[in-house]
């Protein structure tokens, strides 16, 4: 992970242990990653599973069919696919709903709370400029498979050098133009990159995240690590040396043969600028006597300490948002949306397989012969209307009959569908698209209930581990390093935009908490319309409320609860005919 800032820490910490202390850090951070990995290996191929089951891909449906390539089928039904972006892009409406601000500031004084409202204006800004929304969505679709997630949200300052034309003065009359090159600032700002969960590691003896040890995997250019001040004692540090850590690990690969990438042998260029696989340790480490608490220890290859400093970031906090879908007690991993539908996944594979083999079988019918049949010649036989075929005995050629009713196998696989739609939660009640089996108007009214609260639940458990956590590290990072004055773009509800400026000194000094309204708002807006549909029918059915209302702001109050902004330009507020009687 690269860091916006390069201090002589890693060096003066680095080069303050002994060389046996370098070698026993190095030994430790490996150590604890083998055993990590290994640790959780049962854990792992159940991710890997779910991969396969969302990419539509099941390796043993394969095997069978290389070995009997001509009477088996290998289809996958994408019921565990659809569940998946049923859920996603349910939870995505509700965290992020269209035309709406989906967190607001709160400061804790009565003085922090008048800036609170530039701070919440900065952290839009800075959130828009990152593509924040888009990044999440994959950081929320992985929490939905493997039920475990987890993003880097480093503070990144990029610059480019541009050309630009600079007047040439000469006794204080312009003369003409010239090219010069001018470093500008590109981007200031966080960042959000969702990483692989086969590259995380977390100590699975830590009560939670915030106090656990995290190792993450990366594999970097042998240059990019030479040009980045960050890192040192690369001297020693041989790149064409045998590396301890294979480049990825096995369920990485299988997930990627899934998805239909293969391993391309090394380019030249490759071979020439060395991969380096780096372990980037967070937390705390003892060597020796000593304890090095809130450290960062990179080692490369397994073998070599290239960086050990304290945490660059001023707030404390390691630079990772993790999170799990659905949280087990004590435990740190937690359980996806469709871990427990794998086996209903392979039953209706199975079944569905078996049914075509068997309507493959019906169709083209098959045959037994008696071998000692010198007049019947298998080689010849074509079967057509009307064709002859010559046979010594009418007991030579005998077609094999099968059961041809297909109906138990229909109402199985929609039995199992149904069982993995309300395990995973994606009902069809819930998503608007119920098909299949009647039910009655309570059952579907508790099937809704049920599920719109487990989507709820859901919804808040996201918003305060994932986040709650990333705006607060987005401000604290901030603080830090914002030290020249911020243009904010602020759109109004009408499309107008104002400019405000921001000074570093209201980020430093505003002490706020966030307040995340998506599932609040949620259950809110739905509460709401209920409320107002009930009292609408209310009023209608008495003639002495009916003419004590007023109807048109009722009306755009309803509509605005439906997500719609542009009242103004949709309802009226002179009706046509009372305008032309006026004019009369």
């Amino acid at each position: 992970m690269s860091h916006p800032m390069a201090t002589s820490a890693t060096t003066s910490t680095l080069m303050a242990l002994t060389e046996e202390n370098q070698q026993t850090l190095a030994e430790l951070v490996y150590t604890q990653y083998q055993q990590w990995k290994q640790s959780r290996s049962g854990l792992e191929r159940k991710w890997r599973e779910c991969w396969e089951a969302y990419l539509c891909d099941t390796p043993s449906l394969h095997a069978e069919a290389e070995n009997h390539p001509h009477d088996r089928s290998q289809v996958v039904r994408p019921v565990l696919y659809e569940a998946v972006e049923a859920i996603h892009s349910n939870l995505l409406n509700a965290l992020f709903p269209a035309n709406e601000r989906f967190f607001s500031v709160i400061g804790k004084t009565e003085e922090n709370h008048s800036q609170a409202s530039l701070i919440e204006e900065f952290l839009r800004n800075k959130l828009e400029d990152a593509s924040f929304i888009e990044k999440y969505s994959l950081f929320l679709k992985q929490a939905i498979i493997t039920g475990n997630t987890v993003a880097a949200v480093p503070w990144r300052k990029s610059t480019q050098s541009r050309q630009i034309q600079q007047p040439v003065t000469l006794f204080g009359v312009t003369v003409g133009s010239q090219k010069v090159s001018r470093e500008e600032v590109t981007y200031h700002g966080p960042d959000f990159e969702t990483l692989d969960m086969f590259d995380v590691l977390i100590d699975p003896d830590a009560p939670d995240f915030e106090r656990a040890n995290v190792i993450r995997k990366v594999d970097r250019d042998w240059l990019s690590l030479k040009n980045n001040p960050a890192y040192c004692n690369l001297e020693t540090l041989n790149p064409n040396h045998l590396n301890r850590l294979s480049s990825e690990d096995s369920n990485k690969q299988s997930k990627r043969r899934a998805f239909g990438l293969t391993e391309n042998p090394q380019t030249p260029h490759q071979q020439t600028s060395p991969k380096i696989t780096l372990l980037e340790a967070w937390g705390d480490f003892t060597v020796g006597d000593t304890l090095y608490q809130n450290y960062v220890c990179v080692v490369a290859n397994g073998d070599t300490v290239i960086r050990f400093e304290p945490n660059p970031y001023d707030s404390g906090m390691k630079p990772f948002i993790f999170t799990n879908f659905i949280p087990v007690p004590n435990e740190i991993y937690g359980i996806g949306a469709i871990e427990k539908s794998l086996g209903l996944q392979h039953a209706i594979n199975t079944l569905t397989n078996q049914k075509l083999d068997v309507i493959n079988l019906s169709i083209n019918n098959p045959f037994t012969y008696l071998i000692n049949d010198d007049v019947f010649d298998p080689e010849a036989v074509v079967t057509r209307p009307g064709a002859l075929i010559p046979v010594k005995s009418h007991d030579t050629l005998r077609p094999i009959q099968y059961l041809n009713n297909f109906t138990v196998a229909f109402t199985e696989i929609a039995d199992l569908k149904a069982e993995a739609q309300e395990a995973t939660g994606a009902l069809k009640y819930f998503t608007g698209n119920e098909q299949g089996q009647s039910r009655t108007a309570t059952e579907v009214s508790a099937l809704v209930q049920g599920g719109t609260q487990k989507f709820s639940s859901c919804l808040a458990h996201l918003e305060h581990t994932s986040l709650e956590p990333f705006l607060k590290m987005v401000l604290e990072n901030a603080r830090q390093f914002i030290s020249q004055p911020e243009q904010l773009r602020v759109c109004q509800p009408g499309g107008q935009v104002l400019f405000k400026t921001l000074l570093p000194e209201v980020v430093q000094t505003c002490h706020c908490q966030f307040r995340i309204d998506g599932s609040r708002g949620l259950l809110n807006k739905a509460q709401e319309l209920n409320a107002i549909t009930s009292f609408l029918r209310l009023v209608e059915n008495s003639s002495a409320l009916r003419d004590r209302v007023d109807w048109l702001s009722l009306y755009k109050k309803v509509y605005r609860r439906l997500g719609f902004t542009d009242e103004a330009d949709i309802f009226i507020s002179t009706p046509p005919q009372a305008e032309k009687g006026a004019t009369a």
